[in-house]
């Protein structure tokens, strides 16, 4: 009873974030299975409804159908759903320096460089201040944590009046909520690794630009 009240929230979960069929042909083509290979080795599926699904006809197989996929490439239903999720975007995201996508904040003299897809789960990327500018709470705006890392120049910062000076390599983790400012004295600009969860992007305050892909 409990292995199939898990196995039905995890197709719910699948169904609703997932295109099945489309995973399922990109999985069994990478295993290099046909369609009548695929049913074979998963004994209870139908050749047709292989078919429907791979094209979008159904877009919510039933768990006797998942059963059947997974038997069929010899893995469980929730290792299925794994291997569904790495071949969607949001879920598996292979980058670079340039990053997935850029935010400007135009009064601030700030850009944000995001390595990870936007979500309210995790932000994980490089922030820019141009020399001489500084940025305080009313710019990331939540009160989640931060984790900080200068990687190229030096900031200052003051944090519920406690001050701090971040040299290249230096890190700080903090709990966002409080009053702080951080402030790039040097003429240059500075740049800073940021990981924070939720993302910091859902406190956005106005003259923030659009988000610009990259």
């Amino acid at each position: 009873m409990e292995k199939n009240r898990k196995e039905k929230k995890e197709q719910s979960m699948v169904e609703s974030r997932l295109d099945v069929g489309a995973a399922v042909r990109r999985l069994r083509e990478e295993l290099g299975l046909s369609g009548a290979a695929l049913c074979r080795r998963g004994q209870k599926l139908d050749p047709k409804t292989l078919t429907a699904l791979e094209k979008g006809r159904i877009k919510n197989p039933s768990i006797v159908t998942l059963q059947a996929l997974a038997r069929g490439f010899g893995m469980t239903v929730s290792d299925l759903f794994r291997q569904m999720e790495l071949q969607q975007r949001d879920f598996f995201s292979l980058g670079s320096q340039k990053g997935f996508c850029k935010i400007d904040f135009p009064t601030s003299k700030v850009q944000l460089v995001s390595f990870t897809p936007l979500n309210g789960a995790v932000f994980c990327g490089k922030m820019i201040l141009d020399g001489q500018q500084g940025f305080d709470e009313r710019l990331l705006d939540h009160a989640g944590a931060f984790f900080m890392m200068t990687l190229i120049g030096q900031i200052e910062g003051d944090i519920e009046g406690k001050k701090v000076i971040l040299r290249e390599g230096d890190n700080l983790f903090f709990n966002g909520g409080m009053k702080f400012r951080f402030t790039n004295r040097l003429q240059r600009n500075a740049t800073l690794l940021m990981v924070t969860a939720p993302s910091c992007l859902q406190g956005r305050r106005p003259g923030v630009s659009g988000v610009m892909r990259l």
